[in-house]
């Protein structure tokens, strides 16, 4: 990072001394913008071309581009952009053999000779639309204009829309993306390209929740890495692309709305605003953009564990929840740039990503049902700040870049710094107990997806002041997780001929990640204290009892001692005893990795209907951990340093595309890629816990995988697209917990458990009907069939698996209309039952493994535009009441069942 620098006063020096050759004098160059008519957005993707010649270029996200060795004979540029008017634009240079244009498209259809004009959402697609008919590898594209017609608070969301993708949720939001059937481990989230960091303690998994979906322009889903890219992503690479400076804009929205579910839910409200601009004669660029989200929601849960007994499957564990949340989302984003002249600029972008999460928790527990004497739980979470669990996630990402024109050498650069935490402070436990004799309680499991427990009265209706309820735990947690990245990417584009152009160059992305928790128990010092404790608590209840509990009217939640008293409690007075749970903080870690890449790709234009891309990418990685080795709560915590380690991996990719004709392109695909163990599955830990041996593993190999794909796309005049395609993923080593036995011992060691293959059909079609004016389908699917060979985990070696995190069907349908003013959209999202890709989902035997269950989700959002600049909108979510659910060994057999109610949005909308 701090050559980088350097490379940059270097660099500035040499461009204001006008040393730099930019082109020969035997022809000139051609640089502009391309941007919409209507409101002066940039139009990425546009086809600009020579007329008559095949010399021409493609416009990046800001709309920008650049044609050189174009012959000075009065020569005219050829505009073509899906869903508008094409147009042609005599060309005429200056004296220094350059020209400068702004080409202004009008959106539209030719239909029978006359131009149709082209709706709001039509112009999203057609945005997306050309930047996917353009690229040379596979990709899916969803363009800021279309994201704004779906329902989408968060770019998770927003991601479920594309073919191939599902994701897992949070709280009623979509949090981790699984792409084209792979858990989310195995897929990479950038922004401008630079990959971000994980606030979650353990693994790589980035949160798409954290960022708003109206603060990206564009989300870019490779399927089929190329060379220059991060070599991390089997399943997919997403890149959020930040909005970029063009013409004078200004928008501001603002909206309110309300959470359905009884109690717990609330009001929503939201605003936002972006103001963009060039000055200095068009050389700076600005651009600033805000978001601010406060929802109040909640959710009702039941969640069970099973057991065997003589064959039979039996309830062992049994919950009870419900949730009360509050979570504030705020965004903040700006781009700079500065345009030396028209072969250098420098760019700077930033986001920033702030989550709280304020969160109380009210759980009953039903512990040990097998056995003839049962415990019954009642806990409350909370904490001291608005009497309720804070969890703080902070997500940001900077970046300084240059692109640099030297004639037929180019080069561009980066360095970035990104950090993700998150932030957990006075998180408080409360539980109570109270123990029952099986025999006086009934177990109803005939309906195993709702099983009910009857308890005994006196104890039905929750915690009370009746002698038959103690103190079972009182904690105070602080957890603190950060990673951050650090990074610097140079390469270098280089025309050898017309038909053939190199790019290489290389990167290091320094990263660190640790995990940093404090856990503390806290005890009455004596009886008395105790007893007035309780004394407390049992004059601060609350009932939590609702009228209409989700998951089903018979489950009555009770009593519960309070959030407030909860975040009340002096825990630093002398009535209390506090003790440092060493087992809690032997999960501490510290990690630090580094990444050197280097690359080298070619791109050959054989014919003008034929391209070949192709090269390799080689990747070095090496760790260095520092973890804790746990024995017991005597014996203090051994700080354990793992021997560096280091790995190389070698990957080759090709990639041709074929255009059939201006329309139509068939690509194909061969491609190597990898994903990285999780961070706490590497460090060299011990947790002894009685009889349970808990390892880490620093010897665990990445995951590998060698990926084929065809995709066929015919583009439709209309702003439209139908595509059908088939990939094949050969993966390798990837891992599992292993579980071993060894008379009474159990040991735990996260292995590279197997090898597997994923297998599967990948559609799509986006049109408008004709015989209806306005209205226009958008329909996807995607199958994938994944087996798990050479299975190394005792007892399992011969069962049919799937990878987990990989559902077989995904789907996506929604159908919009649009007139005039007016537009609506219902939006349906659907994935099938998958094995859950967390830690434990594969069990010993079949009938432990946990699944994520099949879901269907159903979205109404629409506008009224009341004027060219003010529109309203609105917005209804989770119409079917959809819960997460989750099953055990099969269907039946509920593990959880979590539900969020219908939630909808007013607002309106600015645009100048």
């Amino acid at each position: 990072m701090k050559h980088a620098g350097l490379l940059c006063m270097t660099l500035l020096t040499v461009m204001l001394a006008g040393t730099i050759p930019v082109s020969d004098s035997l022809a000139g160059t051609i640089t502009g913008m391309v941007v919409d008519d209507t409101d002066g957005l940039p139009l990425p993707g546009a086809n600009i071309s020579v007329k008559g010649t095949a010399n021409g270029s493609i416009s990046g996200q800001d709309g920008r581009f650049r044609i050189e060795n174009v012959q000075q004979t009065s020569p005219v540029i050829v505009t073509s952009y899906l869903g508008y008017v094409t147009e042609e634009f005599p060309v005429a240079f200056s004296g220094d053999d350059t020209a400068r244009l702004t080409i202004r498209l009008q959106p539209g259809l030719l239909v029978s000779e006359e131009i149709t004009v082209v709706g709001t959402m039509l112009k999203g697609q057609a945005k997306a639309l050309n930047q996917q008919k353009n690229n040379l590898n596979v990709t899916n594209v969803v363009a800021a204009d279309q994201i704004g017609k779906f329902p989408d608070a968060n770019v998770g969301d927003a991601l479920k829309r594309i073919p191939g993708i599902s994701v897992f949720g949070d709280q009623g939001e979509a949090r981790f993306g699984h792409v084209r059937g792979t858990e989310p481990r195995f897929n990479s989230v950038t922004v401008n390209g630079e990959r971000i960091p994980s606030a979650e303690a353990e693994n790589r998994t980035i949160q798409l929740d954290l960022v708003p979906a109206d603060m990206i322009q564009t989300i870019e889903v490779t399927k089929a890495l190329t060379p220059d890219m991060d070599a991390d992503a089997i399943g997919g690479s997403i890149n959020l692309v930040t909005k970029v400076p063009a013409e004078e804009r200004i928008s501001l929205n603002a909206g309110g709305g309300y959470n359905l579910i009884e109690e717990t839910g609330g009001g929503r409200y939201q605003v936002g605003g972006t103001y963009g601009n060039r000055f200095s004669d068009d050389r700076l660029g600005v651009l600033f953009s805000m978001s601010y989200d406060d929802n109040d929601f909640g959710s009702d849960d039941i969640e069970a564990e099973w057991g065997e007994d003589d064959g039979n499957i039996l309830l062992d564990e049994f919950q009870e929840r419900t949730y009360d949340v509050r979570r504030i989302r705020r965004s903040f984003s700006t781009a700079l740039d500065y345009r030396f002249n028209d072969n250098h600029v420098l760019k700077f972008t930033g986001i920033y990503n702030w989550r709280s999460d304020y969160e109380n928790r009210f759980r009953t527990k039903y512990k040990d049902l097998l056995d003839d004497t049962f415990e019954i739980v009642r806990e409350v979470k909370g904490g001291t700040k608005n009497d309720a669990r804070l969890e703080d996630q902070k997500m940001m990402s900077f970046a300084l870049g240059g692109e640099h024109d030297f004639g037929r050498l180019d080069m561009d650069w980066q360095a970035a710094y990104s950090k993700a935490s998150e932030d957990r402070p006075n998180e408080r436990y409360l539980a109570l107990k109270t123990e029952v004799d099986a025999s006086a309680a009934a177990i109803d499991i005939s309906n195993p997806s709702k099983p009910f427990v009857s308890l005994p009265s006196g104890i039905s209706g929750g915690v009370s002041d009746n002698g038959l309820w103690e103190l079972d735990e009182l904690t105070e947690e602080h957890q603190y997780t950060e990673d951050i990245d650090k990074n610097f990417a140079l390469n270098f584009t280089y025309d050898v001929s017309d038909e053939f152009t190199l790019k290489f160059g290389g990167k290091i992305r320094d990263k660190q990640k640790r995990r940093d928790n404090e856990f503390y128990e806290y005890e009455p010092v004596d009886d008395d204290a105790e007893h007035a404790l309780l004394a407390q608590a049992f004059s601060n209840l609350e009932d939590m009892t609702k009228e209409n509990f989700l998951p089903d009217d018979k489950y009555e939640a009770g009593t519960f001692v309070s959030n407030e008293f909860l975040g009340s409690i002096d825990l630093d007075s002398d009535d209390f005893e506090k003790t440092a749970v060493l087992e809690e903080l032997a999960g501490n870690f510290d990690a630090k990795e580094q990444v050197k890449a280097a690359y080298l790709m070619g791109t050959w234009e054989l014919t003008d209907r034929t391209t070949l891309l192709g090269g390799a990418r080689l990747e070095h990685t090496s760790n260095e951990y520092e973890a804790y080795r746990f024995v017991d709560e005597e014996t203090p915590l051994e700080k354990v340093t793992g021997e560096d380690a280091s790995y190389t991996n070698v990957l080759p990719y090709v990639h041709l595309r074929y255009r059939l004709n201006d329309l139509t392109n068939v690509k194909l695909a061969y491609t190597h890629s990898l994903a990285r163990p999780n961070y706490f599955d590497l460090a060299p830990y011990t947790i002894i816990d009685e009889d349970e041996y808990y390892f880490g593993n620093p010897d665990l190999e990445p995951t590998l995988s060698k990926n084929v794909d065809l995709m066929i796309e015919h583009y439709l005049s209309d702003v439209g697209i139908l595509s059908a395609g088939v990939f094949y993923k050969s993966i390798s080593d990837f891992i599992v917990t292993r579980v071993t036995e060894d008379g009474s011992n159990e040991y735990y060691m996260p292995v590279n458990a197997g090898d597997g293959t994923l297998t599967g059909i990948e559609t799509a079609a986006q049109f408008q009907l004709p015989f209806i004016p306005g209205l226009g389908l958008y329909l996807n699917y995607t199958y994938t069939h994944s087996e798990i060979d050479n299975f190394s985990i005792e007892g399992r070696e011969g069962d049919d698996l799937p990878l987990p995190g990989s559902p077989e069907h995904t789907a996506n349908a929604s159908i919009a209309y649009e007139k005039g003013p007016f537009n609506i959209r219902l939006s349906a999202n659907y994935h099938s039952d998958f094995i859950d890709s967390e830690e434990g989902a594969i069990g010993e035997e079949e009938w432990e493994d946990r699944y994520y269950d099949e879901a269907f989700h159903l979205d109404l959002n629409g506008g009224y535009r009341l004027s060219d600049i003010v529109q309203l909108y609105v917005e209804v979510s989770n119409l079917t009441n959809e819960p997460m659910r989750f099953y055990q060994g099969s269907e039946k057999y509920v593990a959880q069942d979590e539900y969020y109610d219908r939630k909808f949005l007013v607002g309106i909308k600015a645009d100048w």
